[in-house]
């Protein structure tokens, strides 16, 4: 026997599924608004959790670029014909700091004639106190390149060293060994049998920490008491160089030709290595990290959703048998809990995303970091929101589609 279909088959479009979810939505506003608030905080942690791993990158490559690719050192690789003789041209920190990317240049060398400090005052040559300390010949611009930061009294300049003034800088390490805590009346101290005056106190050195341990002399001064330097004796000056960040390979290809453009080949550079491996894999580590923990929070909403839409379809299950029992088909139930739920997942998406930027940027604020936010990981978002939505509600809407007409028959409840 035939079965034959009694009249028109019921159909529903896109836009009426559509109509009939908000409709839904706005009739029953604290289930929405519980389904929602699952995907509003699924994707806000998804937006967090890549913000964070996108500005945790950077600060990474910022920190590694700061502290590990901004100096460079040269050397002469082959003593002159002389026993004593000075490598460099009169202008070596003119021509180094024009080089692109350098900030400061400047020359010193370890005088090894010159060991024992004593403090001399005016009335007796010295009064006990001493010190060993290396004694550093260094121009002003060695002090800049070095981040020399003076705690009392001044840095020597271009006076001191055109003039080769008997001044001098002391260590703070040294300071104290010596006794001398101010500068008031111009402490002198005794290098050797070389008498100098101490116009600072070395505080900090960033990027020669030793230099608190030490006592420097304007170049001039040191060649002047103790002649140029001898490398037989171990006194070998050396460029060094600040650049900034990023540029020390170029400025080490460079440095030899601006020194001397004749014969480059005599200097040997010291360029520190680019830990750009390390730097690859601290910054996936944390990447991976990140995007681990997001996709866990996002697939915690999910389920959240999921639940929430499971306990509505047992809700509204005489709602959906009295749909089947006035000519709604199985895909049409399944159509209206779907559209229903990725209209909220999209709502939720849009919230969400909108409050993970803003918890990404106040975390990077209160890290002093610079926070970086990726236009792919916000634009998907409220999308991604909606997918999870769909995704969570297949069970529940398989549900819904097969529960048949005579339910209503039964209460308000699904069997």
């Amino acid at each position: 026997m035939r079965r034959q279909r009694v009249g028109q088959p019921t159909r529903l479009r896109p836009g009426d599924a559509i109509g009939e979810a908000l409709a839904a939505i706005v009739a029953r506003p604290v289930p929405a608004l519980l389904t929602s608030i699952g995907t509003v905080f699924g994707v806000a942690w998804f937006v967090t959790a890549l913000g964070l791993s996108s500005t945790a990158d950077g600060q990474v490559a910022v920190t590694f670029a700061r502290r590990l690719a901004t100096q460079v050192t040269v050397r002469q690789l082959r003593p002159g014909p002389q026993p004593a003789a000075y490598p460099y041209p009169p202008d070596v920190e003119r021509r180094l700091e024009a080089l692109h990317g350098v900030v400061a240049a400047g020359v010193s060398w370890r005088v090894r004639r010159a060991q024992l400090v004593t403090v001399a005052t005016a009335r007796r040559p010295a009064d006990g106190r001493a010190a060993r300390a290396p004694v550093i010949a260094a121009s002003h611009g060695f002090l800049s390149a070095a981040g020399v930061r003076v705690r009392r009294g001044r840095a020597f300049g271009a006076w001191a060293q055109a003039h080769a003034a008997p001044v001098c800088l002391i260590g703070s390490v040294v300071a104290s060994a010596l006794g001398i805590s101010a500068l008031r009346g111009q402490p002198t101290v005794l290098i050797g049998d070389q008498r100098c005056a101490v116009i600072g106190i070395v505080g900090r050195a960033i990027r020669r920490p030793a230099l608190r341990r030490a006592v420097l002399l304007p170049l001039s001064s040191a060649a002047a008491i103790w002649g140029p330097p001898d490398p037989r004796a171990g006194e070998k000056p050396t460029v060094l160089i600040q650049t900034r960040p990023g540029a020390a390979p170029t400025v080490g290809r460079e440095a030899p030709y601006a020194i001397s453009p004749a014969r480059p080949g005599q200097f040997g550079v010291v360029v520190p290595v680019r830990p750009q491996k390390l730097r690859d894999q601290v910054a996936a580590t944390l990447t991976g990290l990140f995007r681990t923990l997001g996709w866990v929070g996002l697939g915690i909403g999910a389920l959240s959703i999921g639940s929430i839409t499971w306990l509505a379809v047992r809700e509204r299950g005489a709602e959906y048998g009295l749909r089947r029992a006035v000519g709604a088909r199985r895909r049409h139930i399944l159509a209206h809990v779907i559209s229903e739920s990725a209209i909220l997942g999209l709502i939720g998406g849009l919230a969400g995303a909108s409050f993970g930027v803003a918890l990404t940027i106040v975390l990077a604020y209160y890290r002093h970091w610079v926070p970086v936010i990726a236009p792919l990981t916000v634009l998907p978002a409220p999308l991604a929101g909606a997918a999870a939505a769909i995704l969570a509600s297949l069970l529940p809407a398989t549900r819904a589609a097969r529960i048949q007409p005579t339910v209503v028959l039964h209460g308000p409840r699904m069997p």
